[in-house]
C-alpha cells in the first residue's frame, strides 16, 4: 500500500517528478500543467507558478530545485525559468531563443532567429525560413506549436504542422501544405503519371486551342498552357498543382506565338509581385 502510494506521488502520465504544483489560477494542486488544463476549463501558465508541494514529505514551499525539509531532488532534469521537473532522461535543454524547454539533445537542434524555432542541425543548410512560423497553430488541429509537445513535420515551404496531422492529410489524400497551398511531398510521380495520361487522352478538336492563364502554387510563377482538363502543367517547374485564373480562345494561326514561354512580358511583370514571395 505504501509503495503504491508512494508511486502514485512519484508523477503523472506526462512527466515523472517529485513535486506537485500549486496552481496559481485557482488554487488547487496539480502533477503538471496538462493535468491540470485537462481537468480544467483554463490553462495554466506554469511559469507563474510560485509554489508547489514535496510529494515525499508533503511539505508545501517556494519553487526550488529540492525539498526544504527532506532535501528530495524533486526532478533529475530541472528548469527553475520553465518550472519543469522530470526524473525521465529526454536529453531535455533550455532554449534561451525558444524561451522554453526542449527535448532531443541540444547538440542535435540549433534555433533560427528569424523562425524562432529549434530546428534538427540537419536541416541548418535547406530549411526555408518563414517568420515566427512558430508562434501559429498547426493549420490542421488548430492547436499551439510552439509548446506542444508533438512531433512536427517540416515541409519545403517551411509552415509547420503536427506530424500525426501531416500523416493524416496524406491518408485523406492532401498533398499539400493547408497554409500554402505548396506541395508537401515530392509529386514527381505523379507528374509523370498525369504527363502519360493526357498524352493518351488529347482534348476534343474544339478545345485544342483553349488557353489558359494560370498560377503554380509550388514556383508561385503565372504562365499560359493549353487547357487540359486532366491538368493544368506549370511551363516553369513542370507542377500539376496549378490554379486557374482566366482563360481565352486562341485561333490556330497564333498558337505558335502564345506559349507560355512566348508570354514573358506578362510573367515578368507578375513574377515582381507578392505571390512570389514568401508564403
Amino acid at each position: 500500500m505504501a509503495a503504491g502510494l508512494e508511486e502514485e506521488r512519484a508523477g503523472c502520465q506526462h512527466y515523472r517528478r517529485k513535486a506537485r504544483f500549486v496552481t496559481p489560477c485557482c488554487n488547487k494542486i496539480y502533477t503538471c500543467r496538462f493535468c491540470h488544463d485537462e481537468n480544467e476549463t483554463h490553462t495554466l501558465n506554469r511559469k507563474e507558478v510560485s509554489e508547489l508541494i514535496c510529494t515525499k514529505c508533503l511539505k508545501r514551499q517556494k519553487v526550488q530545485l529540492q525539498c526544504e525539509d527532506c532535501s528530495t531532488r524533486f526532478g533529475n532534469y530541472t528548469c527553475l525559468e520553465c518550472k519543469l521537473f522530470d526524473d525521465e532522461d529526454k536529453q531535455q535543454y533550455h532554449c534561451d531563443g525558444c524561451g522554453i524547454c526542449r527535448i532531443g539533445g541540444r547538440e542535435k537542434f540549433f534555433h533560427c532567429q528569424k523562425c524562432n524555432m529549434c530546428f534538427p542541425v540537419k536541416t541548418q543548410d535547406r530549411h526555408k525560413c518563414v517568420e515566427n512560423v512558430s508562434q501559429s497553430h498547426c493549420p490542421v488541429c488548430l492547436e499551439d506549436i510552439h509548446t506542444s509537445r508533438i512531433p512536427c513535420y517540416i515541409p519545403d515551404c517551411g509552415h509547420l504542422l503536427h506530424r500525426p496531422c501531416f500523416d493524416a492529410l496524406l491518408h485523406s489524400s492532401h498533398y499539400t501544405c493547408p497554409s500554402c497551398q505548396t506541395s508537401i511531398i515530392d509529386m514527381t510521380q505523379l507528374w509523370k503519371f498525369l504527363d502519360n495520361e493526357i498524352a493518351v487522352n488529347p482534348m476534343p478538336p474544339e478545345f485544342s486551342n483553349h488557353k489558359v492563364d494560370i498560377l503554380c502554387k509550388d514556383c508561385h510563377k503565372y504562365s499560359i498552357v493549353k487547357f487540359h482538363d486532366i491538368g493544368l502543367k506549370c511551363v516553369y517547374c513542370g507542377s500539376y498543382n496549378s490554379c486557374r485564373t482566366k482563360s481565352f480562345f486562341i485561333p490556330p494561326e497564333d498558337e505558335t506565338s502564345n506559349t507560355g514561354a512566348g508570354s514573358s512580358n506578362e510573367c515578368e511583370h507578375l513574377d515582381g509581385q507578392s505571390y512570389n514571395e514568401e508564403p
